[in-house]
């Protein structure tokens, strides 16, 4: 289940992302968030608990998009010019999990605890 949708992202969470990459981004970032809540999500009532799961996905789908910019380039020369692009000393699967967690950390979604 995508948990966002374009008019979502760019109405509400001010995305800037086209909507091609939104759809297909979208789709992974929701996959993602199935895999750190164990599939929690589904079972969820909460109003304002649901609005907190579009909002991770919108953000989940901005670092993926990030990623495939960035296409692992560490640093690029351009006519003596040299670039060198930081990952703020952190891992593709940190990041994700940062951009979750800003919005689903207090929910209990991402206990891994036994319930």
């Amino acid at each position: 289940m995508i948990y966002a949708d374009f008019s979502y992202y760019k109405d509400t969470y001010c995305g800037e992302m086209a909507e091609g990459d939104f759809k297909r981004l979208s789709r992974q970032a929701s996959a993602y968030l199935d895999s750190v809540t164990f599939d929690r999500i589904a079972a969820v009532t909460d109003e304002k608990i649901m609005e907190r799961v579009k909002e991770a996905c919108c953000a989940v789908a901005d670092v993926l998009l990030q990623k495939e910019q960035r296409d692992g380039i560490a640093s690029e020369t351009n006519d003596g010019i040299s670039v060198t692009y930081t990952t703020e000393g952190s891992t593709e699967e940190q990041r994700l999990y940062r951009a979750a967690v800003l919005y689903l950390g207090n929910t209990g979604l991402l206990y891994r605890g036994v319930e």
